[in-house]
């Protein structure tokens, strides 16, 4: 099981946590207890010893809640319960409040949200941000810790306060909802390795989410949420929607394509038009199939790319990254136990077996939280579950990750040729 999670960062005293929104957490607690064990994986996994653990960490959670709790205590607290059970569908997230795509438009709310309670209390740093800019300059892209853009009109300064925990605070906005100082995440090194248990802001709406096992790698903390000085992140995949679904030649012997989505109502008509392509032009000897981006989607559009990939026994080379997920880790883990592929790039996501068919979501007692549950199950894929589909060969992030697989596959040719 994960092992708990503390709130060593709201404890910390370089915080300013005063003033905030205060809930009734014990409600809210009993509010997850009881959903959280309506989901699939609540059902698969936590039985026996696991059903004990659970019900102990219900009951020291409990005994934390006689008094109400800031916002930002409840949600950490909420979100240990969460982190019993192993599914990186079922999310908790905080309802946006004040802060509307409307409202964001209304340039007379924003400046009366900046003179209000909640804008001036925004949890903030003691630490002079001044300061903690030059001693955050020339961390490399491998330390977590260091300056990241958030999209093109914030900067972060990512900052350690104790051995596994750290804080993201604003350092330079453009965006009116947003000062120098206020905090943006809470990291804490989770029980994997480069990865971090993450609750952050939205960056529009500032209502809380959590992040279960976030990948860190090469300056890459979220796609949006980069190192200053990251000049090229090839585990992304920076390429406009309609270049997907096209079969296209590489070289004589290589063909490639990307498939960025299996979302079943945008999808089934580009699903259809590759199946005739594969029929008529999938000629070469290796395929390199793409899936980096692609957040999941249907068996009803990957399977039957699938099927007809099997009629015509190409080598199949499979690039994936951390934000491969869902269907797109199936149709992974499937290109390698029936087509004998060979993966190559990062670790995917690791929300493989649990879905939501209904895609429901209930909120709180208060209104404050919403919980997303899952309602479906595909054992087979137990054992990827937050873990993720691991490659067979990691590529780096010194060059193109094509060209790097194009490297690979003719390497292969080569050695098979002197065997």
């Amino acid at each position: 099981m994960k092992k708990v999670f503390i709130l060593i960062l709201l404890l910390s005293s370089n915080l300013k946590l005063a003033a905030q929104v205060n809930c009734d957490c014990a409600s809210e607690l009993n509010f997850v207890y009881e959903q959280v064990q309506t989901t699939a994986s609540f059902k698969d996994q936590i039985k026996g010893e696991n059903r004990a653990r659970f019900e102990e960490r219900y009951q020291d959670l409990r005994a934390q809640m006689t008094n109400k709790q800031s916002k930002l205590d409840c949600f950490w607290k909420l979100n240990q319960l969460m982190a019993m059970v192993q599914d990186k569908h079922a999310t908790l997230t905080e309802n946006p409040s004040d802060l509307t795509e409307e409202s964001l438009q209304d340039s007379s709310f924003i400046a009366g949200y900046r003179e209000s309670e909640g804008f001036k209390n925004f949890p903030k740093t003691d630490r002079s941000v001044a300061e903690l800019t030059k001693s955050l300059e020339g961390k490399s892209l491998d330390e977590v810790e260091g300056i990241y853009t958030i999209g093109s009109k914030l900067k972060m300064g990512v900052y350690r306060v104790s051995s596994d925990s750290l804080v993201g605070v604003i350092l330079i906005s453009q965006v009116e909802t947003w000062e120098p100082g206020q905090i943006f995440a809470y990291l804490k090194h989770s029980n994997i390795e480069s990865h971090y248990d993450i609750i952050h802001y939205g960056t529009s709406q500032k209502n809380l989410k959590f992040s279960k096992a976030q990948f860190f790698d090469h300056g890459m903390l979220f796609p949006s949420v980069l190192k200053e000085d990251l000049e090229n992140n090839y585990a992304w995949i920076d390429k406009d929607e309609e270049e997907s679904y096209q079969l296209s030649n590489l070289t004589d012997d290589i063909q490639y394509i990307w498939l960025n989505s299996f979302n079943r109502v945008t999808k089934s008509e580009q699903r259809d038009e590759l199946i005739a392509q594969i029929q008529t032009d999938l000629t070469a000897k290796n395929l390199i199939v793409d899936l980096r981006n692609n957040g999941g989607g249907a068996d009803k559009i990957s399977l039957p790319i699938l099927k007809e990939l099997k009629k015509k026994k190409a080598n199949i080379y499979v690039i994936t990254n951390f934000f491969t997920g869902s269907n797109a880790e199936m149709t992974t883990v499937r290109l390698k136990d029936e087509f004998d592929a060979i993966q190559l790039g990062q670790r995917t996501y690791g929300a493989i077996s649990y879905g939501s068919n209904y895609g429901r979501s209930y909120n709180s007692p208060s209104g404050l939280f919403n919980f997303y549950p899952t309602d479906m199950r595909q054992r087979e894929f137990i054992d990827y579950e937050e873990v993720g589909v691991q490659p067979d060969v990691k590529l780096n992030q010194e060059s193109d990750w094509v060209e790097q697989t194009i490297a690979y596959i003719n390497l292969q040719g080569e050695e098979s040729k002197k065997r």
